[in-house]
């Protein structure tokens, strides 16, 4: 037999493999779009084995139960041509609480679990805390003599220990981890122990103790030893443990036996950012570096980092801008200057894309708890205050004035154009256009505020600095969200029921009450210009802001409830209502002498708005406002 003969026999076996699986990734990309006839079709091609009767059991329906769901699901998050989304959705979808409300189910539990982990580790927070919900009142239909209850209420802790690490809460979710370890020794349950201490290190990198996050996940990876299979975060342990030991130093035997189990598994592309960050540490001399250099077959740093990069293309976002984030520091440190502002370009434009405003408002809301500090940093966070207020009065200056001199400049073009019949019809729509553009980079602008006040807040720890830095978000997002609504509108009027729904969505999501909130809403048909609009959003913003903060704490009824409520007067003024139940101001509060900034800014705006305001003490509280629209305040005036 000739050699290529023998060679083709021999390769023969692997390229009916590769079809094979090919055909088996067709079928389960159509199973997940419930497009189940083309997969019914597709399977008939394949040869019978124990999986391709999973799938058929799923197309078919016929008797599927969560073990042959949890199988399918996992296998397919490894299939290329299904994206998460589509996973996530299909999970959603098709797989419903179990009918048998006698016990837990362990495995229907861990597919929505994991699934949870999955949307909060691809920035759907929104989605994942709904889901979260919903496997919360699925385990609180059973009781805590159900074998598996107390472990199924505290694996559903990860969750809020995720979002507290998010809000910053470094010493709330630390306690939260660290009693889910204790349970989970006690239950004697390995995994459990190990998904704990993996989030437990989190709280470790905050508090800057390396050390401890070094043997924490180390002692993961010897529980792991004791699992029949790996967990889920054994590769994520792994890779955290080397970007510690690089970040410490001295032990390149560790790192490379840990980098090449991790290079040589199914998580090969989690190595390209540790390369990447070992490669920005050692010297063009360091015979490490050439090793990694000779391992991608390069002769620099600069081109190993590219291939690194090119590599890393088919990582989620987040995975990606982490990888070109370190490929920026490592030309740096190697001093290729110009490539690193490339590579932070990329930075910027990949941060922006990311920090949607969708995925802004699920995640850049949360408020950060810290120590109080002395008297003179408290000295130095006033001056700081100070600056910021003025950066923030200069630049909203600069916004209304530029929005007034585009309008001023539509309106005179529209004058100038009315006389002409054929060409009027095409000045409006370019008026049409421009105001909405201008909505448009206003609503831009304002987000830019935003993110400078972010960026501004991330390197001061005190409390006091944060919460104003907060509001401040908070109110610049008020204003932000009127000129959404202006833009997405035909025309120069806000529908402000539609106003007031998205304002106390968002401030809901910020503030995570314990309780649900029941919001009424009755503005129905109130419309205002941008002129009422803002002040009135931003009065809304201060008083339910206030509500959600304090007036539900301390409260046992089980209903919260607040309700907003606009009308028109007969005498062409407007009256706001804000009602809740809460647990009421104190009788001792004097809201003329309160020094508040927020009730400062109410007070102000309400003159502005030629208003009145009431406070009514009862069971809960109740402020009522009257005020006039624009076009009443400029007869006045």
């Amino acid at each position: 037999m000739k050699y290529p003969q023998l060679l083709i026999l021999m390769l023969l076996p692997f390229f009916l493999f590769s079809q094979s699986e090919k055909k088996l990734q067709k079928i389960e990309k159509f199973i997940v779009l419930n497009k189940l006839d083309s997969a019914k079709y597709h399977l008939k091609t394949l040869n019978q084995n124990p999986y391709s009767k999973l799938l058929d059991k799923i197309i078919t329906n016929n008797n599927v139960s969560y073990n042959n769901y949890f199988e399918f699901t996992n296998k397919i998050l490894s299939n290329k041509l299904v994206s998460f989304e589509e996973v996530s959705n299909y999970i959603i979808t098709n797989i419903k609480d179990p009918k048998n409300k006698k016990a837990i189910n362990v495995v229907f539990f861990n597919i929505k679990w994991i699934n949870i982990c999955n949307l909060r580790n691809e920035g759907n927070l929104d989605l994942a805390s709904k889901e979260q919900k919903k496997l919360e009142n699925y385990i609180d239909q059973f009781n805590d003599k159900d074998a598996n209850y107390l472990w199924a209420k505290t694996k559903l802790k990860i969750h809020p220990i995720v979002m507290l690490l998010i809000e910053n809460k470094i010493k709330e979710g630390k306690q939260l981890a660290l009693e889910g370890v204790k349970i989970a020794k006690d239950l004697k349950d390995i995994e459990l122990e190990i998904i704990f201490s993996y989030h437990l290190t989190d709280f470790l990198v905050a508090e800057n103790k390396l050390q401890e996050y070094i043997e924490v996940s180390e002692k993961c990876l010897v529980l792991e030893k004791e699992l029949p299979e790996k967990s889920m975060f054994y590769y994520s342990t792994i890779s955290h443990l080397i970007d510690a030991y690089i970040y410490q130093g001295g032990h390149t035997e560790r790192v490379l036996f840990l980098m090449d189990k991790l290079y040589n598994s199914s998580s090969r592309e989690s190595t390209y950012y540790l390369y990447s960050h070992l490669s920005g540490r050692l010297s063009k001399e360091d015979p490490l570096q050439k090793e990694i250099q000779n391992k991608f077959k390069v002769n620099n740093v600069l081109e190993l980092v590219k291939k690194l990069d090119s590599f890393s293309k088919s990582l989620n976002s987040n995975e990606y801008l982490r990888v070109i984030q370190n490929i920026s520091s490592t030309l740096q440190t190697h001093n290729y200057y110009i490539e690193a502002l490339e590579y932070k370009d990329k930075v910027i434009q990949l941060t922006r894309k990311i920090y949607s405003e969708e995925l802004s408002e699920n995640i850049a809301n949360y408020n950060t708890e810290q120590a109080i500090k002395d008297k003179e940093e408290e000295i130095t966070l006033e001056k700081d205050k100070t600056k910021l207020y003025t950066v923030i009065s200069v630049l909203s200056l600069v916004l209304l004035i530029i929005m007034l001199l585009i309008l001023i400049k539509i309106r005179r073009q529209s004058k100038e154009l009315s006389e002409k019949n054929l060409i009027i019809n095409d000045a409006l729509d370019e008026k049409e256009l421009l105001i909405k553009e201008v909505h448009h980079r206003v609503k831009n602008n304002f987000q830019v505020i935003e993110s400078l006040l972010e960026f501004q807040s991330e390197g001061i720890e005190d409390e006091k600095a944060i919460k104003l830095f907060n509001d401040g978000k908070n109110r610049v997002k008020s204003m932000a969200l009127i000129h959404q609504k202006l833009y997405r509108n035909q025309g120069d009027f806000i529908d402000f029921n539609d106003y007031i729904i998205s304002l106390l969505n968002e401030i809901s999501f910020v503030h995570q009450p314990e309780k649900e909130v029941i919001k009424v809403i009755n503005v129905k048909n109130i419309f205002f210009d941008v002129d009422t609009a803002i002040p009135l959003g931003l009065i809304v913003n201060e008083i339910v802001t206030n509500t959600y903060k304090y007036a539900f704490k301390d409260k046992n009824d089980e209903v919260n409830k607040i309700s907003i409520e606009i009308e028109k007067q007969k005498d062409a003024t407007y009256k706001l209502i804000i009602e809740d139940n809460g647990i009421g101001i104190p009788e001792d509060f004097n809201i003329e002498t309160s020094k508040s900034i927020g009730l400062k800014l109410v007070k102000r705006l309400i003159k502005q708005l030629h208003g009145t305001f009431q406070l009514i003490r009862k069971p809960g509280t109740r402020f009522v406002l009257t005020f006039k629209d624009s076009s009443i305040r400029n007869q006045i005036e």
